[in-house]
């Protein structure tokens, strides 16, 4: 009885050990690694499947996005999101976000935002920006409110092609919204910080030429790494998502920071280990922990990717593309 006693425990510390070593083997994953190149194809398939069923009318400019970062055409896309565009969908005046994440679309597909789905998105982008160099809440260029319409009205542009017009001031006006713990809110009426919000904001400041050793980038940072779990990963408002995981890796990528280094690692992995441990069987990729396919995860996480295979932000690379059209 007693020796087999010490075998189950021999066996129990062999387990404890190699649990313990497999946070640094998933750890080490790199841009070529098997598990990467697998997360990448097995999100495209599934989009593929999912955003040209009969009937989807769901956004489909963050797939356009994803594909555009490995290289894969968006043309496919882009004729089912003009199509909506013809049937009023999900371009609303009240809502800028809906014309700034139209252009980012557009921009992926290789089109001119010009006159996309017979709409003239840059100019309506442009003049929705009010004095105080916000853009608007909406795109009739009322509502000084909300932080992310202000985020994409840059990062929009940016992509583009476009000079951020009062590109001090828009500056200005975002830095002036950060929180005192470094993060961003949704909302300029909340002071709860949220990780998403952070990174997206870190991107847009990219977007205005400002790197890691600009202060509010930098106070930016030290928030998401107070935010990050000891498995890696990262949440909004306690929960652990795949889209947030997604948008830390975006936001290190466009300022040069190599999201898996050991300064962006936990002992239990780093962001982009974090973004895997929702991939799915079908290749699709949960939002959280109720392990569901879901688009806005899927694509976000194809979007981290690609970046994290080249190196370098999809809305770098497009906006070299349009500045060289």
């Amino acid at each position: 009885m007693f020796n087999q006693f010490r075998k189950t425990l021999a066996v129990v510390g062999v387990l404890v050990f190699m649990l313990a070593l497999a946070p640094v083997a998933w750890a080490s994953v790199t841009p070529g690694s098997p598990e990467v190149r697998e997360a990448v194809k097995g999100a495209v398939s599934y989009l593929d499947k999912e955003l040209q069923a009969p009937g989807y009318d769901g956004m489909l400019e963050w797939a356009m996005l994803g594909y555009y970062g490995i290289g894969k055409d968006a043309g496919h896309l882009s004729k089912l999101r003009e199509t909506q565009l013809a049937q009023g969908v999900m371009l609303s005046e009240a809502k800028s976000t809906d014309y700034q994440r139209t252009v980012l679309g557009a921009a992926a597909a290789g089109k001119s935002p010009d006159g996309y789905g017979g709409k003239n998105l840059l100019q309506s982008i442009i003049s929705s920006q009010t004095l105080s160099g916000k853009f608007a809440d909406t795109i009739n260029g009322t509502g000084e409110k909300l932080v992310n319409a202000h985020i994409w009205g840059i990062i929009s542009l940016y992509v583009a092609g476009q000079d951020i017009p009062r590109a001090d001031l828009a500056l200005r006006w975002l830095t002036a919204h950060q929180n005192a713990d470094g993060g961003f809110s949704v909302d300029i009426r909340l002071d709860e910080s949220d990780v998403d919000m952070t990174a997206m904001a870190i991107i847009a400041m990219a977007c205005l030429d400002k790197d890691s050793g600009f202060l509010p980038v930098q106070k930016a940072l030290a928030y998401l790494k107070e935010q990050q779990n000891e498995d890696g990963t990262f949440g909004a408002w306690g929960t652990s998502t795949a889209e947030s995981c997604a948008q830390v890796v975006q936001a290190l990528t466009i300022l040069g920071i190599d999201p898996t280094a050991d300064e962006w690692s936990k002992d239990g992995g780093n962001a982009v280990t974090g973004l895997l441990q929702y991939r799915l069987a079908d290749g699709s990729f949960s939002h959280g922990s109720e392990r569901l396919p879901n688009d806005m995860a899927s694509a976000q996480a194809l979007i981290a990717l690609g970046d994290y295979q080249t190196g370098q932000s999809v809305y770098q690379k497009i906006r070299a593309n349009m500045e060289s059209k």
